[in-house]
């Protein structure tokens, strides 16, 4: 989302005092400054009527100023705040701080041009640690997944959750053997992270499938490569990554026709945006 422009930005209670006193003092001054320079060319004007003048110029807008410039200055705050949180609810992950799938998606495809490879990235197993422990076992398994990816990724990687457990990552202008050693990193950072999770003994894991970026591919085409990499790692054992080929997609449907059929993939995205919603 776009945000407020810096001028308008209003975030704290001192940023509206400190702003509350410039306003006052500016709309003190002005008259002040003006009509005194208005009478110095009379005069035969009295000073005490000079005096007088010059507090009536300055007590009227000492008396309006600061309760409308109060309330302005409240408005904006509260504006501010409310934008804030919009964008934070648009942009991030409220459980993990990882980037929204749409937010990430968008990112990603500004960064296209350059090229890159995407993982998909998916926790082994996590269904087992909710029956197990329970979801808030499973909320901080989430949490220390997403850490991982932050962590062990370099600063200018993307890193989102797609739904669920799924987690996605775009390396720009990374080709398939620097992505697949990033996601050999993240597969043993998580074995070394995913021991111990709030207490219990977890041994999380993951499966990463890499995706190398084409120019003559959508993104959709690139992260249905990755997925597909993602479920041969799946079905080769998990705590693994595999990097596709360009023959990885017919080769898993001729394996498998009925699990990739159109209908089949339809009902699984049907439930990774039910689990993102839970």
């Amino acid at each position: 989302m776009d945000k407020l422009p810096s001028i308008f930005r209003v975030t704290s209670n001192r940023q509206v005092v400190a702003l509350l006193l410039l306003i006052t003092a500016i709309a003190v001054a002005a008259p002040v400054l003006s009509i005194a320079t208005a009478l110095a060319f009379v005069p035969t004007l009295p000073l005490q009527a000079f005096w007088g003048i010059l507090s009536l110029a300055a007590i009227i807008p000492l008396l309006i100023a600061p309760p409308i410039a109060l309330g302005a200055l409240s408005i904006l705050r509260l504006l501010t705040i409310t934008i804030d949180r919009l964008d934070n609810c648009v942009c991030y992950d409220p459980l993990t701080g990882a980037l929204s799938r749409v937010y990430l998606l968008n990112q990603i495809r500004e960064r296209l041009a350059s090229g890159g490879s995407f993982l998909m990235i998916d926790a082994d197993h996590f269904k087992s640690i909710n029956d197990t422990y329970g979801h808030n076992v499973g909320d901080e398994a989430l949490k220390c997944l997403a850490k991982v990816l932050r962590d062990a990724l370099p600063p200018e990687a993307l890193v989102g959750r797609l739904g669920g457990e799924e987690f996605g990552a775009f390396l720009p202008a990374v080709g398939s053997d620097e992505a697949g050693r990033a996601a050999e990193s993240l597969c043993e950072a998580m074995r070394q992270s995913g021991k111990v999770i709030a207490g219990h003994t977890i041994n999380l894991t993951i499966s990463i499938g890499v995706g190398r970026h084409r120019p003559e591919n959508t993104l959709e085409q690139t992260m249905k490569l990755a997925d597909e990499a993602l479920y041969h790692a799946k079905r080769s054992g998990r705590d693994r990554h595999h990097i596709s080929t360009a023959d990885d997609a017919s080769e898993i449907v001729a394996a498998d026709p009925i699990a990739h059929s159109p209908e089949r993939r339809g009902r699984r995205v049907s439930m990774r945006l039910a689990q993102a919603h839970r």
